[in-house]
């Protein structure tokens, strides 16, 4: 999924693409930010802003893939000793899509950098896959930097939508944890569904009873 987001900043512009691909069967979510604006004074140094303000047009590049397996057994060691530590605090917590974020930034024709650290949080939206989805069930993202994992809480009210608000790109994974299992208690979430994933469900079942009055009418003759 590509998509292309132009921001105005003075008497410049900064271009903020988001690029998404899967690495599984299912096709990749829906990425965003909640504030774009805030994205571009995170990402730019105050010298770099001062720049595209007085005319100098920038870019800021994000790419997210997602998979359901990692490759470095190292990584998957880190994710499993956090999520080990953060049971014990606050309940079971299921592993769900593993995710891989890449991100850089230029200014004109600067060599591009990569981006790792912003100067402050900002707001990473992601529609959370169907099968993923459940009622009261809530959402947190691991992540890891330089050996370091930190749990990232869902912010999002909606029950399809996970929002984490963070000052670093890098690779993670979304866990899950359903009602029961938590040691703490929790506001409910508001559980709603995308229209798409209603018709998704309604195409589902049409299938299924098509399938059933057929086999009667078969039974029948």
């Amino acid at each position: 999924m590509h998509q292309v987001t132009n921001i105005s900043y003075g008497e410049g512009s900064v271009n903020i693409v988001l690029d998404s691909s899967s690495q599984m069967e299912v096709i990749a979510p829906e990425f965003r930010f909640g504030d774009y604006s805030s994205v571009v004074t995170s990402c730019f140094t105050q010298k770099e802003l001062e720049r595209i303000s007085e005319g100098e047009n920038a870019l800021l590049t994000f790419y997210f893939v997602v998979s359901d397996e990692v490759d470095d057994e190292q990584l998957l060691a880190q994710y499993s000793e956090a999520i080990e530590k953060n049971e014990e605090q606050i309940g079971k917590l299921t592993e769900g899509i593993y995710l891989d974020v890449k991100a850089s930034k230029t200014i004109s024709d600067d060599k591009e950098n990569s981006l790792v650290t912003l100067s402050s949080d900002v707001d990473v939206q992601m529609d959370i896959p169907l099968y993923l989805i459940g009622e009261g069930r809530s959402y947190f993202f691991l992540s890891s930097n330089m050996g370091n994992c930190e749990l990232i809480e869902d912010a999002s009210p909606d029950a399809d939508v996970l929002t984490i608000s963070t000052d670093i790109m890098c690779p993670g994974v979304v866990l899950y944890q359903d009602i029961g299992e938590s040691l703490v208690e929790r506001d409910d979430k508001v559980f709603s569904i995308k229209t798409t994933h209603l018709a998704i469900i309604g195409i589902a079942a049409l299938v299924i009873l098509w399938a059933v009055l057929d086999h009667l009418h078969k039974n029948s003759k």
